[in-house]
């Protein structure tokens, strides 16, 4: 890789302007699981009854059905069985779907939680991205319900803001997004929730160091269904939703998203980005690294569409070596297998490229 092509990517990565969007597969190195790996925790050991119907599910495409499909089949015959006057010729209950799915929803939860680790990766990753403190905050939007970023920036001792004030019982307050932007080096923007977040009571949503495995309150995060987009639509989810649009829109010449880590897969999140591609006057430029999904074909023309939509100021780089594929106008053909070569849609390959091999 030539020395242009490098610093290049390295200013998309570093430059004053950039934000990013991390997903699940910026977890996979610490050993957070994918959504096949989530699937086959949730599964093991479930009622025989609960497996007989996910086995009898039927995915869309060529992937195989996922918890997803499964939380998205019981919210969706729950319903039906509330509408209709007789269900006794049906071999389900609502109630049975509701102890299921707060199992589910328990399993995800012990799945993911973590006892405030740090991840070395995430802090080097966050040492390089850092830059100059002059220029204010670095803007980080997760999708990941785990406390890697938060364990790691306690471990570096950089100061951050996730919309919380307080400590143990810390309560939700976006105000504090405005208030630590000439302090912070970090803002950190969980839109699905966080593992260590629950709704007391009251209805407030509170955030402590690690979720109580002994509370009543049930972690508000956005479990893996396709009810994400209606969870999203109010209260502490419509906020920090909010709070990445306006960023995305943000006026600076050379505003751009970094994607790491995100299959495109959420539309709400992808409606987002399109939006403020699209919006008048748009600087914004999306550079995403991705990784390969079961159906190659499939994923490149789904993405190019996507790109498509954003007026081709998409670009992707997807999946590596032979398989590789590259979307957008950012790199020439050259450039952009090179970049495809170093397999940079690995968070710790991306890492060991903007912050050098750890020694």
């Amino acid at each position: 890789m030539t020395s242009d092509l490098r610093e290049q990517i390295t200013e998309w990565l570093t430059g004053a302007d950039t934000c990013f969007l991390l997903g699940a597969g910026c977890s996979l190195c610490a050993g957070k699981p994918l959504i096949g790996a989530l699937t086959d925790n949730v599964l093991d050991g479930a009622d025989a009854k609960l497996t007989e119907h996910f086995q009898s599910l039927k995915a869309e495409g060529a992937r195989s059905a996922t918890v997803e499909d499964l939380i998205n089949y019981l919210v969706r015959y729950s319903e039906i069985l509330c509408s209709i006057r007789n269900s006794d010729d049906h071999n389900i209950s609502v109630t049975e779907i509701d102890t299921w799915l707060a199992t589910i929803k328990k399993k995800i939860v012990a799945t993911v939680a973590d006892d405030w680790t740090p991840s070395n990766y995430h802090q080097r990753f966050l040492r390089r991205i850092r830059g100059q403190r002059k220029r204010g905050p670095r803007d980080i939007f997760s999708l990941n319900y785990d406390t890697l970023l938060e364990a790691s920036l306690d471990e570096l001792r950089m100061y951050y803001v996730d919309g919380f004030r307080g400590a143990n019982r810390a309560w939700f307050d976006p105000d504090v997004f405005d208030d630590a932007r000439n302090e912070a080096s970090y803002r950190l923007f969980k839109l699905h929730g966080s593992i260590n977040w629950t709704r007391d009571e009251a209805g407030h949503v509170r955030r402590g160091r690690n979720a109580n495995e002994d509370a009543a309150d049930e972690p508000v995060i956005v479990y893996p269904s396709e009810q994400k987009y209606l969870q999203t639509q109010y209260g502490i989810y419509e906020t920090l939703l909010s709070e990445f649009r306006k960023r995305l829109r943000a006026s600076s010449l050379n505003n751009c998203l970094v994607v790491l880590g995100y299959s495109f897969n959420d539309e709400h999140i992808n409606e987002a980005i399109c939006d403020a591609v699209t919006s008048r006057g748009s600087n914004l430029t999306v550079i995403a690294f991705i990784g390969p999904e079961q159906d190659r074909e499939a994923q490149n023309t789904r993405l190019e569409s996507f790109s498509e939509r954003c007026d081709s100021r998409f670009n992707a780089f997807i999946d590596s070596g032979a398989t590789g594929y590259f979307i957008g106008n950012a790199l020439d053909t050259d450039a952009a297998s090179a970049v495809l070569n170093a397999e940079l849609w690995k968070f710790e390959k991306l890492v060991d490229f903007i912050a050098g091999e750890d020694a």
